[in-house]
């Protein structure tokens, strides 16, 4: 039966919260830093990754950060909040001695209310950070099939960490502010374009937080795309949420696209809190074996980007990422699952003014069916899914959530959790396609679509290495009414910069996609070499499967894919 998804996406809100608040920067120097199997401490600079640092290459534990800082006299009614753009992977967090509040998940933000922890004068806070990796954490110690060691909880057998490294420390900014107890905790702004007549029906949801003793009451003003934005007065409870919609018609509005990256500008205001945003609108269709942006047929490729630079780490500067997207971009790479984890704003802000589509993924690695069926797991899971969603879901760039990578998706458990998460991730946000990365499409417990999870998604992707045209056949024969993106294909390479071998490669999956209607594009793994701790890679732990090496010097196949890339932008 042939099926149509048809997605009415988006103005998207590329967004920054700016604040009329008090903020007091806690980046910089002033920082110390020691692992709990040290007695000194030494001095850092925050943002920190410190398996970049001379002596911890390949620490994995827990490790201690200290600062002072100076806090002004709280004026009456005001809180504050101690907020973390990322702390990788469990942070524990406590100030003047008393703990403030923990958070799992090393790239997503998260705020602590820390009103009453501290007082006028000199503070200290004191995080507690652990990259320890284990069967239950996200992502997870990779037990699953193929391979001949099966693992249970109540078994054993080789476990495989993560591909990438599991970078420690304060990798992302840090502040406090101070303000009015309403603040927004997220909005949402989506539209419906009607690309016969040129309008787009704007619906604005803001979700207020009152973290104050008593109920409030509050009004969302402010813009969007030009268009004054009205909302009713909300009573917001204590210590809790409260949500305002309201909506709009956007005549003659000018669409994103690829071709076209055009945003818009909008601004909301509750109390002292202000969110700033560049918008833009588009629509993202799937018909048949087809991907629609603003009704034309999409056929792009791009590259997995390891996030981490020889020198900072995963504490990527903007000017690193600048640096790194400008280069993919010269090579033509346009649609992408760009990683297997959240991505700092950075990236898809990049992505947002020079036409990128962006597959986020958050955190389910490889999973085995029983980790796809323990309850803690699913529970960690969403709640990560839920805050990469809640900062990435106003990128106009990203056109797909990933509910994971080559997870056993061949077991009932993984055709249990694509739904699952499918369901849960649309009730968050139901403006985009849903997929997942398998490599369980060609296996031989796999007879027939109904046995496989990619039946759940919008459309099929598949991590291939080699034999192309047989593999991206065999998927259409299990899934002959949905598109095929490859999310990751390539060869490890040659130690320097002649390739010829990757070329090869590279030029038969290219070769193999454009003789096909139903692929509508790859995604190289990866752009750039990367450290790893995984088996199998070489001994300077140097994992060489980039077209760009670490110090970002272009090998052959760089210019061969800049070629086989080129295409039509819709």
């Amino acid at each position: 039966m042939k099926r149509i998804a048809l997605l009415a996406l988006t103005l998207f809100l590329s967004c920054r919260f700016v604040h009329a608040t008090t903020k007091i920067d806690l980046d910089g120097a002033g920082w110390s830093f020691r692992t709990t199997l040290e007695e000194q401490w030494k001095p850092v600079s925050v943002p920190h990754s410190w398996l970049v640092d001379e002596g911890h290459e390949k620490y994995i534990g827990h490790a201690m950060y200290h600062r002072d800082f100076d806090m002004p006299a709280l004026p009456a009614g005001k809180i504050a909040r101690l907020h973390f753009d990322a702390v990788y992977d469990v942070a524990q967090v406590w100030v003047n001695g008393k703990l403030a509040g923990t958070h799992e998940g090393g790239y997503t933000a998260f705020d602590l209310d820390i009103t009453r922890l501290v007082h006028p004068g000199k503070n200290f806070v004191v995080v507690d950070v652990d990259n320890t990796p284990t069967f239950t954490s996200i992502p997870a110690l990779a037990t699953g099939h193929p391979s001949t060691d099966k693992f249970t909880p109540d078994g054993v057998g080789k476990a495989t960490i993560v591909g990438w490294l599991p970078y420690g420390g304060i990798v992302r900014p840090v502040h406090i502010e101070i303000g009015d107890p309403v603040y927004f905790r997220s909005v949402k702004v989506d539209a419906d374009p009607d690309l016969k007549t040129g309008a787009a029906t704007i619906t604005v949801r803001a979700t207020l937080h009152n973290a104050g003793e008593r109920a409030a009451s509050a009004t969302v003003k402010g813009e969007a795309a030009g268009l004054t934005a009205g909302f009713r007065a909300v009573n917001v409870p204590a210590n809790g949420d409260a949500s305002v919609t309201w909506k709009g018609t956007l005549n003659s509005a000018h669409l994103w696209s690829v071709r076209d990256p055009f945003l818009y500008d909008a601004k909301l205001q509750v109390a002292d809190d202000e969110f700033t945003a560049h918008v833009g609108v588009r629509k993202v269709q799937v018909s048949g074996t087809r991907l629609l942006l603003n009704g034309k047929e999409v056929h792009l490729n791009g590259a997995n980007r390891v996030s981490e630079d020889m020198k900072e780490g995963l504490r990527e500067s903007d000017a690193i990422v600048e640096r790194d997207l400008s280069d993919m971009l010269a090579d033509n790479m346009r649609m992408m699952r760009i990683a297997h984890y959240p991505q700092t704003q950075a990236v898809l802000d990049f992505a947002d003014r020079h036409g990128m589509l962006l597959i986020p993924e958050a955190g389910n690695w490889n999973f085995s069916a029983w980790q796809m069926g323990d309850a803690g797991i699913r529970a960690r899971w969403k709640q990560q899914m839920q805050e990469m969603m809640e900062q990435d879901w106003n990128h106009p760039s990203v056109v797909a959530w990933s509910v994971g990578n080559e997870y056993e998706s061949y077991t009932q458990e993984g055709r249990d959790w694509t739904r699952d998460m499918r369901a849960f991730t649309l009730g968050l946000d139901a403006t985009r396609l849903i997929t997942f990365a398998s490599r369980y499409t060609g296996d031989a417990a796999v007879k027939t679509g109904t046995d496989e999870a990619s039946q759940y998604c919008d459309f099929v992707s598949i991590n291939v290495y080699g034999d192309y045209a047989r593999r991206f056949d065999r998927a259409h024969e299990l899934f002959p009414d949905k598109p095929i993106f490859v999310t990751e294909f390539g060869k490890m390479g040659e130690p320097g910069i002649h390739d010829p071998q990757r070329i090869a490669d590279i030029t038969e999956a290219m070769t193999a996609i454009k003789q096909r209607p139903y692929m509508i594009g790859g995604s190289l793994w990866t752009w750039n070499d990367y450290r790893s701790f995984i088996r199998g890679t070489p001994a300077d732990g140097i994992r060489r499967w980039g077209v760009v090496n670490t110090e970002r010097e272009r090998r052959d196949s760089w210019k061969v894919v800049q070629k086989l890339f080129e295409t039509d932008l819709p």
